[in-house]
Order: C-alpha cells, then structure tokens, then sequence
C-alpha cells in the first residue's frame, strides 16, 4: 500500500487578504490629499520666481516714484516707470493691478496666474503678492485664489 499524506495548505486566508486591503485603503484616504496639497505646494513654488521681476520692478518705482499711497498706485500700475506689461515666464502670466481689481487688500498686486493646465495647478490659479506703501518702504504679503476663492491649504508664503 501507498501511504500517502496530505500536503499542508499555504498562502494568506481571505479574512487576511481583506484586512490588509482595509488597511491599504485607510492609509491611502490620508496619503492621497497629503500628496495633492504637497504637489500643488511645489508646483506654485514657481510661481513667486517667475514674479520676482515685476515685484522688483514695483519696488524700484515705489522707491524713485511715489511719496505716499496715491501716487504709488497712479506712478506703479501702468506700464511705464518700469512697470512691465503683461507678460507670459513658463506658462505662468504676470500682471501688476491695483489691489482692488484683485480683490485683495493693499495697494498695488503682482498676479502670478496659470496660463494653461500645469500640473496639479488648474489654468486661472492665482499667487498674488500684494504691496502696501509705508515711510519705511513697501509691505508685500501673499495669497493664494483658485476659482475667485482663497486658498490656504497650499500656498507658499
């Protein structure tokens, strides 16, 4: 007679299987828009670069231009002094506006905009860095608008 014996079964159970997919799956629900903001954050890092330019071309009319508030906005949004026109560095567009046509608050606002679609970044997505005129020079801070909503959650300071 042959004796024969039973081979033992390997592998992972289906309870087993189950439970590492819901681990998987909780710890995706907070991977996933961890890495959305993070990949936003890096891609509108680019965005104060390419308008590094017309902030210094706002600062340097400030400077040589404007004795107060008024004569800033009047001397530093039109596209003399040294102001630049609207122009387009990477598929980002940069304007300078008075502040009140951005809707922020302040006096003059540089307008980094997406162009096109760029990466996570949806085309319109705004930095705006916004000056405000004091005796001891400009006051620039910046926000962030996606859809003429502030964003927050991932905007480079």
């Amino acid at each position: 007679m042959k004796n024969s014996k039973q081979k033992k079964q390997q592998g992972f159970t289906l309870i087993e299987l189950m439970i590492v997919v819901a681990i998987i799956g909780i710890l995706s629900a907070f991977a996933v828009p961890a890495y959305q903001n993070y990949t936003k954050k890096a891609t509108l890092s680019e965005f104060p670069k390419a308008a590094a330019a017309a902030k210094l071309a706002v600062e340097l009319c400030a400077h040589e231009n404007a004795s107060n508030e008024t004569t800033f906005i009047s001397e530093c949004v039109k596209e003399e002094n040294g102001i630049p026109a609207k122009f387009v560095l990477n598929n980002i567009e940069i304007s300078v506006v008075k502040a009140t046509d951005a809707s922020v608050s302040g006096a003059i606002a540089v307008i980094a905009a997406a162009d096109e679609v760029k990466g996570p970044i949806a085309k319109g997505e705004q930095y705006i860095m916004a000056a405000s005129y004091k005796t001891q020079g400009l006051e620039w801070g910046a926000s962030c608008k996606a859809g003429g909503k502030a964003q927050t959650d991932y905007c480079p300071n």
